[in-house]
Order: C-alpha cells, then sequence, then structure tokens
C-alpha cells in the first residue's frame, strides 16, 4: 500500500509544473493516514491563463492517468472562470476510493473573508 501512495505522491509532484504555468498554486496538500491512505489537493488559480495555451500545455502532459485528471480539471475550471467571468477558482481534488474532483469558484469582488465560508460537505467532523 506504502508503495502505491509514494508513486500517487510522485505523480502529483510531476503535476505541479504544469499546474503552476497553468496559473495554479498549491495551498494544502493534507494526507490521512487510513486503509486505504486519503489525499487532499486544494489548488488556487493565480490568475487567468489563454484558453489556447492551456490546452497545448495539456497536450504535452504524458503523466499518466492521474496527471492527465488533474490537468483536464484544472483546464475546466480556468474555461468556466473566464467564460463565467470569476474571480478566483478552487480545486479540490480527493484521492481516495473513488476520486473526486470539486471545483469553487470566487466573485471577482469577494474578499478572503468570503474564501474562508466552506461549504457544510468540506467539513470533516471526528468522532471519539
Amino acid at each position: 500500500m506504502m508503495t502505491e501512495f509514494n508513486t500517487f505522491t510522485q505523480q502529483v509532484s510531476e503535476a505541479l509544473p504544469i499546474l503552476e504555468q497553468m496559473g495554479y498554486e498549491v495551498t494544502t496538500f493534507k494526507v490521512t493516514w487510513a486503509i486505504p491512505p486519503r489525499a487532499r489537493l486544494r489548488l488556487k488559480s493565480t490568475g487567468n491563463a489563454e484558453i489556447q495555451k492551456l490546452s497545448g500545455t495539456a497536450a504535452k502532459t504524458n503523466g499518466g492517468i492521474l496527471v492527465s485528471a488533474l490537468v483536464t480539471s484544472a483546464i475546466t475550471a480556468k474555461r468556466i472562470q473566464s467564460t463565467m467571468r470569476l474571480g478566483t477558482a478552487y480545486l479540490d481534488v480527493d484521492f481516495a476510493v473513488p476520486p473526486r474532483v470539486s471545483m469553487k469558484f470566487i466573485g471577482a469582488k469577494a474578499t478572503e473573508k468570503d474564501e474562508l465560508i466552506r461549504d457544510p460537505d468540506e467539513l470533516e467532523i471526528a468522532c471519539e
């Protein structure tokens, strides 16, 4: 299981330079040790990128299914962000069984305080 998780983290690290070129930065990377292990990656858009340039970047990726899924999701979020003229885009990528990508967009006039408000499904509650 650790070998698979190490492979997963390696693939994510290989995707990061591509995502940075696309205008994203990692805000958090959270790992939960369990059976199976879980990880959550949060990406924040750092600005608007040209959609055609993004498509060219996507064509150059060859890191496997995980990298392709990350890049494709990032391009989709940028398209939505550009089309709807929204401010910041966030991608929450849950690497679990099954994997999940959530997109969140903050209006151009929203403040950082607005970004802190989380959806109820993002909250994790631990019971003892």
